[in-house]
């Protein structure tokens, strides 16, 4: 039944990074902690968005701090406390997404002559211009666009070691502002003006900053076919061949399972009537018959 299936295949949604970390196995070997990288880039990404979309959920709590101290004549600020614990947590997880970046960048041009295991470093030489011509240009132009980076760094060198800073909302704009006593601008606190809005910007800017390093990453990859998992159905898995052929959508690839499935109908695919993949397979020479996994 459709209704018990599981769907893991959505290429519709994979962005770049997703198409480097599925097809990069034609062209690069990694070690351990750089395979952890790889999915970190998307975890940390993901788990900004969260967490952002959590401080849009809090923030209207703000306004309860605002009512008991014009109430009370003080307050706690305990919902300015939480929302802005949420908000800090957006930074470092966007710096983090950036550093596993970097982490596989280096993995791949480790032979570059000066090249620097260290993110901010990455960036000093880049922007120096202190990187050889065996460095991409791709590359180079992504990093050197980045004029969000420096911000974003001091931010999380400071988050990672300070207290939690605090957040107000005017009454009047509705906008929040966020200061941290802790964080020094030239002698003064930090503070950002629009905290939601900058947050905003960042991560549209972070996002755009990946895409365009792994779209270049991409191109340079091998024609490879992988093995990917359609979804988990009647407690089975499901697989298909998958080619490194753009564009790749959800009728892309062979299907591998048919040779079982057709055999019985009980496990037949729920998807296979409207697969190409499924349809595929028929004009294929079928291999030795692939098991289920169960």
């Amino acid at each position: 039944m459709i209704e018990a299936a599981v769907r893991t295949f959505v290429p519709e949604l994979w962005g770049e990074v997703d198409l480097f970390r599925h097809f990069h196995v034609g062209t690069h070997t990694f070690n351990a902690d750089t395979k952890k990288a790889i999915s970190g880039i998307k975890n940390h990404f993901q788990k900004a968005l969260i967490l952002h979309q959590l401080a849009l959920k809090l923030l209207p709590n703000l306004s309860l701090d605002e009512e008991e101290l014009q109430s009370k004549g003080y307050t706690a600020a305990a919902n300015a406390e939480e929302f802005s614990a949420v908000l800090e947590e957006v930074f470092t997880e966007l710096y983090s997404s950036i550093d596993c970046t970097r982490k596989v960048i280096v993995s791949i041009y480790r032979r570059t002559r000066g090249l620097p295991d260290s993110t901010h470093k990455l960036f000093q030489k880049v922007r120096s211009n202190r990187l050889g011509s065996d460095f991409p240009t791709e590359l180079k132009q992504a990093i050197s666009e980045s004029d969000w980076y420096d911000e974003l760094r001091a931010i999380r060198d400071e988050l990672t070691h300070s207290d939690i800073g605090n957040c107000r909302i005017d009454r009047e704009t509705k906008m929040v502002t966020y200061t941290h006593f802790g964080i020094n601008r030239e002698g003064n606190p930090l503070v950002i003006n629009d905290v939601m809005g900058r947050i905003q910007f960042l991560i549209a800017s972070v996002n755009q900053f990946l895409g365009a390093i792994f779209h270049f990453l991409n191109t340079q990859l091998k024609f490879t076919a992988i093995s990917q998992l359609c979804g988990i159905f009647f407690s089975k898995a499901y697989l298909r061949t998958l080619s490194f052929d753009m564009p790749i959508d959800f009728n892309s690839g062979v299907c591998r399972s048919h040779i079982w499935f057709d055999r019985d109908v009980a496990f037949r695919c729920p998807l296979a009537s409207s697969c190409g993949a499924y349809e595929r397979a028929k004009f294929i020479v079928p291999e030795a018959a692939q098991p289920p996994l169960a």
